[in-house]
């Protein structure tokens, strides 16, 4: 008996000698059925695209974020694009939850960041699905959605495409319903496309079927945010940049008065856009005479206080713009009662850059012509 219990306590000893030569250790907890964990190296790209396809939802709301979390890096990039990630994504941009919609914009945004993966959204319909996500009831996924289309529209690509799906005209009629963010961003896409090569199919998309131009010079009222007019007064410039009567409709629909009144604007860019418009306009002689008709506004010096070397760009537009409205007698006259041969006479002996320079020359030649009798 002595002998049994002495072997007892031995064999115990042995065994505590051995639990604390190895550590006491809890026995691992089971991961939970929704976790979502990243594979081992290439395994990992696989797994992500059969994950964004679970039938559980709170893993395709967790899946979508490790997506993210993948396409931040440039080699991982290649290689989510190469398994097949963006059909996955683009399907669940019309997924019952809106989270999961919200989440499925963003990434598409981080697709959208390169040409690659912007032309694999295109090639699986994914511009059709942003555009319609839109105008979806949840405002976070609109919002996702914007910043996916801006994203792409970095690219010509993309561009044409949404250009190609008349989707321009669906852009402008919801710029004119949305609150100020989204429509800024609205504005945003719609410059990014008409800026593309090539863009007659663009300008006339808008000018002709979404009747652009009355609604752009709506935006640029004076109860619009600065940045909401400084991108309409820039759309307007490039919808009136090719054709003759683009330019007419935008003077009928009083947009000279508004031009000349953005030039005075505190914010430079704004004024730059506001001159690159009125550049546009006043090249057919509705608009200079549109021009002239704001001299008892005002309107000659605003011109005349753009014309500012250290401005730049601004100062470069507004010299043209007076090149415009010197080829009409009563433009050359207003502008020498508001001073301006005088201005353009100091910029052109300061000026050490030669295009400056050059454009205060053309405009000085332009408001010292005088009419054959």
């Amino acid at each position: 008996m002595t002998t049994s219990i002495s072997k007892r306590d031995a064999g115990i000893a042995a065994n505590l000698k051995h639990i604390v030569a190895h550590g006491v250790r809890d026995n691992p907890v089971p991961l939970s059925s929704t976790a979502v964990t990243r594979g081992f190296e290439k395994a990992a790209f696989p797994k992500i695209v059969h994950e964004l396809q679970d039938r559980n939802l709170i893993v395709r709301q967790k899946s979508l974020l490790a997506a993210q979390e993948l396409l931040g890096s440039p080699i991982n990039y290649v290689q989510c694009v190469a398994a097949g990630i963006t059909p996955a994504v683009i399907k669940l941009l019309k997924d019952n939850d809106a989270l999961v919609r919200e989440r499925a914009a963003g990434t598409a945004e981080y697709l959208a960041k390169k040409e690659l993966g912007a032309r694999d959204i295109i090639q699986h319909g994914g511009i059709y699905q942003l555009v319609a996500c839109l105008s979806d009831a949840s405002l976070p996924v609109r919002d996702a959605a914007y910043k996916a289309l801006y994203e792409g529209t970095r690219f010509d690509v993309m561009r044409r495409e949404l250009t190609a799906q008349k989707s321009l005209v669906t852009l402008m009629a919801l710029v004119l319903e949305e609150q100020q963010g989204r429509a800024l961003q609205g504005l945003r896409i719609l410059n990014a496309c008409t800026q593309m090569r090539n863009n007659g199919q663009a300008l006339e998309q808008l000018i002709d079927v979404a009747e652009a131009i009355s609604h752009v010079v709506g935006l640029l009222a004076p109860e619009q945010s600065v940045e909401i007019q400084e991108q309409g007064a820039r759309l307007l410039s490039m919808l009136t940049s090719q054709f003759l009567e683009a330019k007419v409709t935008a003077v009928q629909e009083h947009a000279v008065p508004h031009l000349v009144r953005l030039l005075g604007a505190q914010q430079q860019g704004c004024a730059c856009a506001a001159a690159a418009a009125l550049m546009m306009v006043t090249v057919v002689r509705e608009g200079k005479y549109a021009m002239v008709d704001t001299q008892h506004e005002g309107g000659f010096e605003r011109l005349a206080g753009a014309l500012d070397p250290r401005k730049g760009q601004l100062c470069t537009d507004a010299m043209q713009v007076v090149c415009n409205v010197a080829e009409a007698p009563e433009g050359r006259e207003a502008l020498i009662r508001c001073g301006v041969p005088h201005l353009l006479a100091h910029i052109h002996q300061r000026a050490e850059n030669g295009q400056l320079k050059g454009s205060a020359a053309e405009a000085i030649r332009q408001c010292r012509f005088k009419c054959f009798p």
